[in-house]
């Protein structure tokens, strides 16, 4: 698709800049080249008296920067000729009541909400409302509730390593190691990136083909984010239109996503998306659904922590399933308006999270319940990133910085954090007996008859961690080492040989012979450290002795 900004250079110069942007495939006969070239035609002509202006030409619509309302030149289904161009002209080129636009959303929104108009109505005068948006506050009782295709989102280790690694955690911060490596017996996955899972709606273009929403999808300004539980696997995510508002300059569309595995609630998000351009026609100004940004304290923070990103930063995180070439490509981000691509604003969220998880919560992703954030500036890659933070119970205010130059880029934003008395009360081993009890008892019973053989063979200690539900439900460990060998509930008592993670679920179809312990640990249901080829000495020696 191409859009043409002619610019008139005194004294008598006239130069033809090209300008690409990528629409809708059945926009691209609508804004040809036939529609610019009576423009020029008319600026070509020895009666034109203008010079030294720009102007913006989209389809038959014409109109001058600083921004003039503009005119329609011609109706639906009818040739465009530099007679009307110039019948037009004083329209054009009046700025009474003229705007500023400061970003190509903002274009764009207006090229679109006429072409719109254009098609449905034959052609139509402009004002500063109308070619804004295509729907009435009435026809928005029909679009809120309306629900969007369900989608599957599967995700493994893979993805919840690349998207930490995108966000910023590293091997030079050890406590990192949990996020990056699979291997680690806390192995765990940063609780931002539930809206990776959610972000199909908006990335994938589901929302701007609700019916009776024709308006041009410029930015997510804010998000919310609630975690349940994380389970690695495959998620049901159910999306739907919580609310419309109009803020005048743009609408609002709040955008409410459900992910569920089976039939429980892993995370809610809530997306706020700002439709620029596409406001000013009598919708209501806030809504009940939203959920609300606080500001923060007006205190010193209490805590700052500062990373700088890579200039590889976008194109690492990118491949977390935000394609949007505006990150990537030099002359896309230059069209836009920017020096040079800029970095995902989720990205800058995912960073300012792990600053707020690791002063507050050591790092503990279980106690991270809910986070709130607004967008308010870009950050270019290699920036460095400062967010400050406030303590106010379980609510941890923050805003985060261009540290350079000193830009807030996330405002009013905050974290929620789980007690760790709450915590304490929702570890799955106070529910129920897990059944992986019965079998390290069993072998306990077993080694008081054959334990000083088998220490003899074994000569190792083995530490167990059983999850249920995500979370760390028991640690049994069997001592083959020392004496006649033993079985015991809780961590090694001195430094365990290897040690071994898997949930209760998968120990007992290993244990039943239903899930081979190779295929479990490289498929990540079950992870090691340590000396983990002893497995191998005991899995023998349980076999030879004990029919489990």
């Amino acid at each position: 698709m191409v859009a043409f900004h002619v610019i008139m250079l005194p004294p008598l110069e006239l130069s033809v800049l090209f300008l690409f942007l990528v629409f809708l495939s059945d926009l691209v006969e609508a804004l040809k080249p036939d529609y610019v070239a009576p423009l020029v035609l008319w600026l070509c002509h020895e009666s034109c008296e203008e010079n030294g202006s720009l102007f913006e030409v989209s389809h038959p619509f014409l109109l001058s920067l600083k921004r003039a309302l503009g005119a329609i030149v011609r109706q639906k289904n009818q040739p465009m000729t530099p007679e009307a161009v110039k019948a037009n002209w004083q329209k054009i080129c009046d700025f009474e009541n003229a705007s500023k636009p400061l970003r190509i959303q903002e274009s764009i929104g207006s090229i679109i909400g006429v072409l719109s108009k254009i098609d449905s109505e034959g052609g139509i005068s402009t004002n500063s409302t109308s070619h804004a948006a295509s729907a009435a506050p009435s026809a928005f009782a029909e679009i809120i509730g309306h629900e969007l295709p369900s989608f599957s989102s599967a995700y493994t280790e893979l993805q919840t390593i690349m998207y930490a690694l995108g966000v910023g955690a590293s091997v030079k911060e050890p406590k990192d190691m949990k996020f990056i490596y699979e291997g680690s017996t806390d192995f765990s996955c940063l609780p931002t990136f539930g809206v990776i899972i959610a972000q199909k709606p908006i990335t994938g273009g589901d929302l701007p083909q609700v019916p009776g929403l024709s308006v041009d999808f410029g930015k997510v300004c804010s998000i919310y984010l609630f975690i349940l539980l994380f389970i690695l696997g495959n998620l049901k995510c159910e999306a739907v239109i919580a609310d419309i508002v109009d803020k005048g300059s743009g609408l609002v569309i709040f955008l409410d996503v459900y992910s569920y595995f089976e039939e429980e609630l892993i995370c809610y998000n809530q997306f706020s998306v700002f439709a620029v351009g596409s406001g000013g026609i009598g919708g209501k100004r806030v809504s009940d659904k939203a959920k609300v940004a606080v500001p923060v304290p007006n205190r010193p923070p209490d805590a700052v922590r500062s990373d700088a990103t890579s200039l590889n930063q976008s194109a690492l995180y990118r491949l977390s399933g935000d394609w949007n070439p505006l990150h990537i490509d030099p002359n896309l981000a230059g069209f836009a308006g920017f020096d040079r691509p800029i970095l995902h604003g989720l990205c800058t969220f995912g960073f300012s999270a792990r600053h707020v998880l690791q002063q507050f919560a050591d790092n503990d992703v279980s106690r991270f319940k809910a986070i709130k954030a607004r967008f308010s500036k870009p950050v270019y890659p290699g920036q460095t990133l400062q967010t400050e933070m406030w303590k106010e119970g379980n609510r941890i205010h923050f805003q985060t910085k261009v540290q350079e130059t000193g830009d807030i880029v996330i405002s009013n934003a905050y974290v929620d954090l789980l007690p760790t008395s709450e915590i304490s009360a929702k570890t799955p081993s106070e529910g129920g007996e897990l059944q992986s009890t019965l079998v390290f008892e069993e072998i306990g019973r077993r080694l008081k008859d054959i334990g000083h053989e088998v220490a003899k063979k074994v000569n190792a200690v083995f530490e167990w961690h059983i999850t249920k539900g995500g979370h760390t439900a028991a640690k049994w460990t069997i001592d083959l080492k020392s004496g006649s060998g033993k079985v015991y509930e809780g961590p090694a008592k001195g430094s365990a040989d290897a040690t071994f993670t898997l949930s209760d679920e998968d120990f007992m179809e290993v244990v039943l012979g239903k899930l081979d312990p190779q295929k479990a640990f490289f498929s990540g249901r079950l992870k090691a450290r340590g000396n983990i080829m002893l497995s191998q000495k005991l899995q023998m020696i349980l076999k030879d002795y004990a029919k489990l």
